[in-house]
């Protein structure tokens, strides 16, 4: 399951990829803008600085900003970022969770199903969304 703390993430990214290039904003912006919780964009920010993929100066003129291309940042990537991993279910990321494993008839089906999302999540990136925040208004 992807957390509420992923999506802040994504909204947050794409808010930045939203502004031109270089440009600087505020965390208390963000959180205006896209009614992010204080809090919890103060955890996501150094989890993303860390990444290499925003930059932050404090005081007189500082702010936050986007220092990796939009574009190289895919959905799934920013994911994992946060929450690790993504499942559907647990069955595919455990070696044996059940007796019924080889035999199981959903075990296909969420193989399927997670290979599609993961699909979906790869080729979209935080610059296309971004591109949606610009045409929205």
């Amino acid at each position: 399951m992807i957390t509420k703390k992923a999506e802040y993430a994504v909204i947050a990214l794409a808010d930045l990829a939203a502004l031109p290039h270089g440009q600087k904003t505020t965390t208390r912006e963000i959180v205006e803008r896209r009614k992010i919780p204080p809090n919890l964009l103060a955890q996501l920010l150094p989890v993303m600085r860390d990444a290499g993929w925003i930059k932050s100066t404090r005081g007189a003129g500082g702010g936050v900003f986007l220092c990796k291309d939009p574009a190289q940042i895919t959905l799934r990537a920013a994911i994992e970022l946060i929450d690790g991993p993504i499942t559907i279910t647990r069955c595919l990321f455990q070696s044996m969770p059940c007796g019924d494993k080889p035999s199981c008839p959903l075990r296909d089906v969420w193989k399927e199903a997670q290979e599609k999302m993961l699909h979906v999540l790869e080729k979209t990136t935080i610059q296309e969304l971004a591109a949606r925040i610009a045409a929205s208004g």
